[in-house]
């Protein structure tokens, strides 16, 4: 049997090993990646002098602002979820700005993707996590620990919009002193609208093999 597509034809059993020897190898990861197009970003926020519970005695507290770029990224065969945020416009906090160019991360983030009517749900499993955070604040407060505790991650996908959310902190976001001498502790929530990133990395492989492929098997029929 022939396969045929707009000038191409080659062999069943040429595709099969063309495309087993471009397929992932076991074990490899089977990502998918979901880049912020929108939402509200940085949505939720409270800095809290240290030592009082956070969220719950806001000393400053998040009033607007906050648009954020960046994606996720969900390893369907690892159960682990992935996610880079930069924030591109200033967040005010009332007395305390957070700048543009603030970012936050965390990686290896245990899942569980389940059904949830027509679509699907991405839901944090187990403990929280550290992540990475670099908080950019007027006037300035500097970064006194920058890994805070990510909980509450999730995702639903397949409803029009998709959305994703997560938590940050307090446990390990600590920003100060102040003028004042006092410092904080800070607590970031994040809703973001996502959508799948087009043309997978492995496209361009793919096709550059098929057309490969093709070269291959008319030189064949040529010298044949």
């Amino acid at each position: 049997m022939l396969v045929s597509g707009r000038g191409l034809k080659f062999g069943t059993g040429a595709l099969a090993l063309l495309l087993g020897a471009l397929s992932l190898p076991h074990g490899a990861s089977a990502a998918t990646v979901l880049g912020v197009v929108g939402g509200p970003g940085l949505d939720q926020g409270q800095l809290c002098t240290t030592g009082l519970l956070c969220p719950g005695n806001p000393a400053f507290q998040w009033q607007s602002g906050g648009a954020v770029s960046g994606s996720i990224t969900y390893d369907s065969l690892a159960g682990k979820a992935d996610f880079a945020f930069t924030l591109t416009q200033d967040a005010s906090f009332g007395g305390e700005t957070l700048l543009a160019g603030s970012t936050f991360s965390a990686s290896n983030i245990a899942v569980n993707l389940s059904a949830l009517g027509s679509g699907q749900m991405i839901t944090q499993t187990g403990a929280p996590i550290s992540g990475t955070a670099n908080l950019l604040f007027n006037p300035g407060l500097a970064m006194t620990q920058g890994t805070p505790a990510i909980s509450g991650f999730s995702c639903t996908l397949g409803f029009g919009t998709d959305v994703c959310g997560v938590s940050l902190g307090s446990t390990g976001l600590v920003v100060g002193p102040d003028a004042g001498g006092k410092s904080y502790s800070s607590f970031l929530t994040f809703n973001v609208n996502v959508t799948p990133v087009p043309l997978p990395a492995a496209l361009p492989l793919l096709l550059s093999g098929l057309g490969a492929a093709g070269a291959f098997v008319r030189r064949r029929r040529r010298e044949g």
